[in-house]
């Protein structure tokens, strides 16, 4: 089929727009994927489909989108990021797989689809964050307390007896201790309920005679 350039260049302009909408989110709640890496998998996206289309009946449009699928779950991949028991970058990768869905529609010239689904994508970006925030979710952090060796048994007892005060629960717990200088570094990895400003710990530990310093993840 015969691909008129007006007709790519409207599509491109719309993966441009549409793939804007998404990396917009993104970009003011800081995320490593933003703005411009949006624009430009969904604009890519597109072009590989409007390529393809003008290959002629030859092509292989399924191909092309496997070819996008792969492309793009590679470099989902690398905005996420995992720190202990801690993993982010899941939202921001999903987005990135979508634009890419997204250019391929386009590239299709299914434009009304791909614009509803972008309705649809910034209203759970959204909408649905906002809820989420509001809701009872089991959210996972870690505590460093720092002490002295010789106050290990009591350092636990004191640090649990404020972590259960904050509706923290403990799931694991990890003792590192220098000999030659005496410091004790307890990781404590908890479990709550409430939001992270809501649980946070540290000014209590602190409080603690025996502790030396708190680090709140």
């Amino acid at each position: 089929m015969t691909l008129f350039p007006l007709s790519a260049l409207l599509r491109l302009l719309v993966a441009v727009l549409l793939g804007g909408l998404i990396g917009f989110e993104r970009q003011i709640h800081g995320r490593p994927a933003g703005l411009r890496t949006h624009i430009l998998v969904c604009a890519g996206s597109a072009l590989i489909m409007i390529a393809s289309e003008s290959l002629g009946e030859g092509s292989d449009a399924g191909r092309a989108v496997a070819g996008i699928v792969t492309g793009v779950g590679f470099l989902g991949a690398g905005v996420i990021v995992k720190s202990r028991e801690i993993v982010r970058g899941l939202t921001t990768a999903a987005c990135v797989w979508f634009v890419a869905a997204l250019g391929i529609l386009v590239g299709q010239g299914l434009l009304g689809l791909a614009v509803v689904s972008t309705g649809g994508a910034v209203c759970i970006l959204t909408v649905l964050a906002w809820l989420t925030q509001r809701m009872p979710t089991v959210n996972y952090h870690s505590v460093v307390v720092g002490g002295r060796v010789e106050q290990l048994e009591e350092l636990q007892a004191q640090c649990r007896r404020e972590f259960a005060k904050t509706g923290l629960r403990v799931v694991r717990l990890a003792a590192r201790a220098d000999k030659a200088t005496g410091k004790l570094s307890l990781t404590f990895y908890l479990r709550t309920r409430r939001a992270a400003t809501q649980a946070d710990p540290t000014a209590n530990l602190l409080a603690i005679t025996d502790v030396e310093d708190v680090s709140w993840q």
